[in-house]
C-alpha cells in the first residue's frame, strides 16, 4: 500500500507512552452540511497528546446516521482533510515519514457498498501534506483523492454501520470503493494524524484545545461540503473516559 509515513506500529507505542502530555479534547459541534430542505448533521472530536517533538491528533467522525434521501437512500458526511496551524515556536517536519496519517489496530476498511467493513492491522493511509485553502491555517493533510467517484480513506462515522458492519449509504458510495486495493476505502472511525515538527521541544498540547486551530472538511449526499472549526466546549471526567475510545466500541465486536 502507498503511504506517508513509515511500517511499524512506532507511533501507537509513542501515543500511549507515560511521558506523553495528554490535553483533553476538542470538539467539532453537529453542523447541518447541506444547507438546503435537506439535513446531513456532521460531527466530530479530536483527543490531543504531545511528546519530543510531535502532537498526536485522535480525530474520530461522530456524525449520527443521515437521513434517508430519496431516491438514493442515506446521506451521510465523510472526513475528507484536517487542516491545522503550527504551534506557536514549531515548524512541521515534511520529510518523509516525519508527519503521516495512520490507521489503529481495530480500525474497519470499507470494501465497498453493501460488504461489510474488515478490520486490518494499523496502516499507513492515503493522505497528502498539501497548502490550507482556509484563511490562517498553516498546513493540510486531505484524502489522495478528493471526489465522490473514488476517495482514499475517507474517514466515516462508526454509526454509519449495521449490526453487521454493512454501511448504510446512498449518496457517496465511491468512498466506500476499495480502489486500487482493499485498503483504501473509507476507515471507520478514529484516525491517527501525527505531526511531527522540526524542534525538539514538546509542544504545548492545549495549543489545539483553542478555537480556530484545527479545522475540518466533511464532504456528502453528492456536492454538499463544509470546513467547520473546533470548538472546545466544557467536559467532565466521565464525559473525557468516553471520548472517541467509546465512540469506537459502539459497533459491533
Amino acid at each position: 500500500m502507498k503511504g506517508i509515513g513509515f511500517v511499524g506500529v512506532f507511533c501507537l507505542c509513542l501515543l500511549f507512552s507515560t511521558s506523553n502530555v495528554v490535553a483533553g479534547v476538542t470538539y467539532f459541534s453537529p453542523t447541518d452540511i447541506a444547507g438546503d430542505s435537506n439535513t446531513i448533521t456532521a460531527s466530530a472530536q479530536a483527543s490531543i497528546t504531545s511528546g519530543a517533538g510531535y502532537i498526536d491528533i485522535l480525530l474520530t467522525n461522530t456524525s449520527p446516521l443521515g437521513l434517508d434521501i430519496s431516491p438514493d437512500g442515506r446521506a451521510n458526511p465523510f472526513i475528507m482533510e484536517i487542516e491545522f496551524k503550527y504551534v506557536t515556536g514549531y515548524t512541521l517536519d515534511e520529510s518523509a515519514g516525519a508527519s503521516y496519517v495512520r490507521s489503529l489496530s481495530d480500525t474497519l476498511f470499507a470494501q465497498g457498498a453493501g460488504n461489510t467493513a474488515v478490520n486490518y492491522a494499523a496502516r499507513d493511509l492515503y493522505y497528502n501534506l498539501v497548502a490550507p485553502d482556509s484563511s490562517g491555517m498553516d498546513k493540510c493533510f486531505m484524502t489522495a483523492n478528493a471526489d465522490n467517484i473514488r476517495n482514499d480513506n475517507t474517514i466515516g462515522s462508526v454509526n454509519l454501520l449495521d449490526g453487521s458492519d454493512i454501511p448504510q449509504e446512498g449518496w457517496a458510495q465511491g468512498f466506500l470503493n476499495t480502489q486500487p486495493d482493499q485498503y483504501s476505502g473509507t476507515v471507520f472511525d478514529t484516525v491517527l494524524f501525527h505531526l511531527a515538527f522540526n524542534e525538539s521541544g514538546t509542544p504545548d498540547a492545549d495549543f489545539y484545545l483553542t478555537p480556530d486551530t484545527i479545522i475540518v472538511k466533511y464532504v456528502g449526499g453528492g456536492d454538499y461540503s463544509m470546513h467547520v472549526a473546533n470548538v472546545p466546549e466544557p467536559i467532565t471526567i466521565a464525559l473525557f473516559g468516553l471520548g472517541a475510545l467509546a465512540i469506537s466500541r459502539k459497533r459491533k465486536k
